[in-house]
């Protein structure tokens, strides 16, 4: 039998796969990717990322290609009765601290396009398809995984991790021991996806429809696409509506027919609201459907799946690298699970404010929403746990957990978003004083072995050709209304701690390093030669 041997095997190649694949790539580790299907999957699924997620596709995608493939909201999304009353209306139109839209539209194919050609062009980086997981032992040093592809030639695989980005019925997952939560919401809906021949102004541009008689999406579906979402009602089977000519009927009201749009697709998706408990076990690891279902009202569901490689990315990197004990991957489950599961309930709330078939209910729901008595919309979740500085009260109010700005700087005659002018990777941030001059060299041997860049921001008075200038007074007013005189940037941008004053640093930098327990001991030995 053959046998390939990896640093990280990847088992699926969606995008959580593209993305974690990509990401260990970047870093040089060897890394297989086995996906079962022969080909690319060419119809839409997905429409949606908001701005931290097009932040993390900014990691492996050139910039302009996330604006092409990408449609802004310019207004409102909005929740409407049967009578079109607005029931509920969320601003999707600002720009989110990450320096982008705060939510857009894609579709789907054409982004994992983008990613597919940013794991080819990894050297380290092989991607298999047609090979489907079919066994799997796990040792106290590797993984074997045996893969087997059309024709049953098998070929046994070695790594040192296994992840599972394989989706709602994961053979990962199934060689784990694991529970799941499961909180109960199932509800069938009929998908379509349809490219208008003409133009025409969408008002508003995304919709729920809360109409009892049958509760309907329409969003965009990405760049010149559109997308409608019939809900299956309880007399009706999955079955009966899966059809085209039934696409074509519940499509009539809303002034589409053949003569104006092709129909791209339709399908019968189950929405579901649930995750495993423990998305790690010794070197198992799960990510994105893999790990945990959520209902689309809020379209985070691929939003959820490249959070977690992002995650688990920068986590493997140091492992396999010997900078950190094997502890920091429990730290996965720690962090992602919480905010997950925040969103989960988040779009749970909006599912059963769409989902109600039962006219009086409708009634007392619609009441409850124009009279203001309705249960307000949950927040959107930081993160709660894991590697944060939270030891010292005199710092409790260091942005622990939230998300990072990013803003459009010039450096070196260049300007972009921060990102692309400075690079990825733990980031310690200040504006006008240089962070590392207030550290010991030990404090600043340990941030250099995470990799960490220290950014000095100058205001964009300042001419200097090697500064980093913000240009658009983002960093000014950041610093300025926290207060804070340095940051610490996690790779996944989520802020580690921050302080204000600079005599602080050295204790929030003391903490992240026994959080992630340096280990100068451990065999850092790469199954590929560097």
């Amino acid at each position: 039998m053959k046998n390939e041997i990896f640093d990280v095997a990847i088992v699926g190649y969606g995008p959580a796969g593209k993305l974690l694949a990509a990401l260990l790539g970047q870093k040089g580790w060897k890394v297989g990717v086995y996906e079962r299907f022969p080909e690319a999957f060419s119809l839409p699924r997905a429409v949606h990322y908001d701005h931290e997620v097009a932040r993390i596709l900014q990691t492996v995608i050139p910039t302009i290609d996330i604006e092409t493939i990408s449609e802004r909201v310019q207004d409102m999304y909005e929740w409407c009765n049967a009578d079109h009353q607005a029931l509920l209306k969320l601003d999707w139109s600002e720009f989110g601290i990450s320096g982008w839209p705060r939510d857009m539209f894609f579709n789907q194919p054409e982004l994992e396009r983008k990613m597919d050609i940013s794991c080819k062009s990894l050297s380290t980086v092989s991607i298999n398809l047609g090979y489907e997981a079919v066994g799997l032992s796990e040792y106290q040093d590797r993984v074997d995984l045996i893969v087997k592809d059309f024709q049953g030639v098998q070929t046994k695989v070695t790594a040192r991790y296994v992840v599972g980005c394989d989706g709602s019925n994961s053979f990962v997952r199934k060689q784990m021991d694991h529970t799941f939560t499961d909180l109960g919401f199932q509800s069938d809906w009929l998908v379509v996806d349809i490219i208008p021949k003409e133009e025409r102004e969408w008002k508003p541009s995304n919709l729920q429809l809360c109409d009892p008689a049958r509760p309907t999406t329409v969003v965009s579906g990405g760049p010149g696409r559109r997308r409608w979402e019939f809900m299956v009602l309880p007399d009706e089977t999955k079955e009966e509506l899966n059809h085209e000519e039934v696409a074509w009927r519940l499509l009539e009201p809303w002034n589409i027919s053949a003569d104006n749009a092709i129909l791209e697709r339709h399908a019968v998706y189950t929405f579901r609201a649930m995750w495993v408990d423990d998305w790690r076990k010794g070197r198992l690891m799960l990510a994105g459907d893999a790990a945990h279902l959520t209902p689309p009202f809020m379209g985070q569901g691929l939003c959820s799946g490249l959070r977690d490689s992002k995650n688990l990315a920068w986590k493997l990197d140091l492992v396999l690298r010997g900078v950190a004990d094997e502890a920091i991957l429990d730290t996965y489950t720690t962090e992602r699970k919480p905010h997950t599961q925040a969103v989960i309930e988040a779009a749970l709330f909006l599912g059963r404010m769409i989902c109600v078939t039962d006219p009086e209910a409708a009634k007392e729901r619609d009441e409850a929403f124009l009279t203001g008595k309705a249960p307000e919309f949950p927040e959107f979740p930081n993160m709660t746990d894991g590697i944060l500085y939270k030891n010292d009260e005199a710092v409790s109010e260091s942005h622990a957990g939230r998300l990072s700005l990013q803003s459009e700087v010039t450096y070196k005659g260049v300007t972009s978003l921060l990102d692309d002018a400075v690079g990825q990777g733990w980031k310690i941030l200040s504006f006008l004083d240089d962070a590392s001059r207030f550290l010991g060299s030990g404090q600043i041997e340990f941030m250099e072995q995470l990799g960490t860049r220290f950014i000095t921001i100058i205001p964009n008075q300042e001419i200097s050709r090697d500064a980093v200038v913000d240009i658009k007074g983002k960093y000014a007013q950041f610093f300025d209304e926290t207060g804070f005189k340095a940051v610490i940037v996690r790779p996944d941008f989520y802020i580690f701690g921050a302080v204000s004053s600079f005599d602080r640093l050295p204790i929030l930098i003391d903490d992240l390093s026994r959080q992630i327990k340096l280990n100068r001991k451990t065999d850092n030995t790469r199954y590929i030669t560097q």
